[in-house]
């Protein structure tokens, strides 16, 4: 298993269901993520929010990569394919080359 060590911070957020709106935001945590491992189809995100650790799984095909712009700053945004949660974190080309495999489709 491949791991990638390190630290960002982020935000890692959870809806309430599919069709959600902004009020259906149930967990908006910033969280520091400090590792990353890869396995067999997919990748793990180890993440410490406030009073817990978190560990969020994404599969190969199932999971979208979007980057973004926020007040002239780049953001890598990790997104689980039917948009429950996701992880927005600034734009890291080391994150970018270590899940470059998940990326492309």
């Amino acid at each position: 298993m491949e791991e990638l060590n390190i630290k960002l911070n982020a935000m890692a957020v959870d809806v309430l269901s599919e069709e959600w709106m902004e009020e259906d935001i149930i967990q908006k945590t910033p969280v520091i993520l400090e590792k990353i491992t890869k396995r067999k189809g997919g990748f793990t995100l180890y993440m410490k929010a406030p009073y817990e650790n978190v560990e969020w799984y994404f599969s190969k095909g199932l999971t979208e990569f979007h980057i973004k712009n926020n007040q002239g700053k780049k953001i890598l945004r990790i997104e689980h394919e039917d948009g429950q949660y996701w992880v927005d974190m600034p734009y890291n080309q080391q994150v970018v080359d270590f899940l470059k495999e998940f990326m492309e489709e």
